[in-house]
């Protein structure tokens, strides 16, 4: 029994932005365990990197175009998956705009909680309604250290990564009695795009990984392991769960 606890074959997982970094990590994880993947990125095209990934490894693949910032895209994207079977979704696009508090404009917050916040509520509740029907799912929220924590001069991403456990555990506990699981993970300091600001500054690079325990930076292929985990039949008894996945950072 315990060989199928990793086995995702004839499961299909809506991984959004796996375009790149942590999302492109995650859905080829996923993929190699045997799901067949749909993405929804603002810039997928025909023949992309993640596309061949995929189904070089025998996959299904599957890419919408949607701008989360936009809400209407966001809505129009929701129905068109009404028509597709999902079992696994992960909520992985994400924003950071930087200011000071103090000078944290009003379209930056609109822009940040729309595509942190809103559009992760708007596809979960599209896609959950598949999961109840059919009497199983698996639901994983992208959080942050910044859930656990007060980051400076992004107080817009952490106001919405720190909403993101409250949605991990309201609907966790709605949803447990019909069969979908819903967990978050909360990646520490990873080297992606949406980091090179903080990696190109080299002191405080250095004061960041000076904290670390293992000594280094995420890899996007480091959350890989815990997103195949809260996906599949190796993690159904749990649910409601916001797992680190930081190096110790949190612990330190």
């Amino acid at each position: 029994m315990t060989s199928n606890f990793f086995d995702l074959t004839g499961k299909t997982a809506l991984v959004t932005g796996a375009r790149t970094g942590i999302g492109f990590a995650i859905a080829t994880g996923l993929a190699e365990h045997g799901a067949d993947i749909i993405t929804i990125s603002s810039a997928i095209e025909p023949g992309s990197e993640i596309e061949r990934a995929i189904t070089g490894l025998g996959r299904k693949f599957k890419g919408y175009k949607c701008d989360f910032k936009n809400r209407e895209e966001t809505v129009e994207v929701c129905k068109k998956l009404e028509a597709e079977r999902i079992d696994i979704l992960v909520n992985n696009s994400g924003i950071v705009n930087r200011a000071d508090f103090l000078e944290h404009s009003d379209e930056l917050w609109d822009e940040t909680i729309e595509v942190d916040l809103t559009a992760p509520f708007l596809i979960t509740r599209a896609v959950s309604k598949q999961m109840v029907e059919r009497g199983y799912g698996k639901i994983i929220f992208i959080g942050s250290i910044w859930t656990f924590l007060g980051g400076k001069n992004v107080i817009s991403y952490t106001a919405a990564k720190t909403a993101i456990a409250g949605l991990t555990k309201g609907i966790s506990n709605e949803l447990a009695p019909l069969g979908v699981r819903v967990n978050a993970i909360a990646p520490g300091f990873v080297k992606t795009e949406i980091n090179k600001v903080v990696q190109n500054d080299a002191d405080r690079f250095a004061s960041i990984t000076s904290r670390i325990p293992l000594g280094r930076w995420g890899q996007p292929n480091d959350l890989t392991g815990a997103a195949v985990f809260l996906s599949a039949p190796a993690s159904d008894y749990i649910t409601g769960v916001v797992m680190p996945v930081d190096g110790g950072f949190l612990a330190n």
